[in-house]
């Protein structure tokens, strides 16, 4: 089974009790086709930065689940039927976007899964080698007495050339 993350914007305007009634369905499509609901966050209502179906505010639900292919069909076909569903939209997560996630939080796992020691002060593996970081050019590059050839003639000048 894969993990998928599926938001969905719910029509404002409906009661709690409808809203409630649509997430549990989906709840439900998820449950009957042996799919597993890991985690439900309603972010209640927000504004849209544009309108949809004449809606400038919506009321938004995040759903994580694990589940088949055919579980999402079923899922996406059932949320166009719904006229009080505004927009949809899910995506398939995978094991490299828990480690992303992590990555960006700021820590750093190796291959294997464990974290590397790193000791205060140690510079980045991927920082540059070499650089003189007050003049902005490489310690191998010309030396500073020598001025790189310039142009022999100019854009603005005519040239007498004929």
């Amino acid at each position: 089974m894969r993990q998928y993350e599926i938001i969905f914007i719910i029509n404002p305007d409906l009661s709690e009790e409808d809203t409630k009634g649509i997430i549990d369905k989906v709840k439900e499509i998820i449950q009957t086709l042996r799919g597993e609901v890991l985690k439900i966050d309603e972010w209640g209502q927000k504004k849209l930065a544009y309108d949809v179906k004449n809606h400038s505010k919506g009321y938004f639900v995040l759903l994580h689940f694990m589940g088949t292919p055919q579980i999402l069909t079923e899922i996406e076909r059932n949320l166009k039927i719904m006229d009080s569903v505004l927009k949809h939209q899910t995506v398939r997560l995978d094991e490299k976007a828990e480690k992303t996630a992590q990555m960006l939080s700021g820590e750093r796992i190796s291959e294997k899964g464990e974290k590397p020691e790193t000791t205060p002060g140690e510079r980045p593996e991927n920082s540059a080698k070499g650089v003189d970081v007050t003049e902005g050019r490489a310690a191998d590059s010309s030396p500073e007495g020598e001025k790189p050839p310039e142009e022999s003639k100019r854009s603005g000048e005519k040239g007498t050339d004929t």
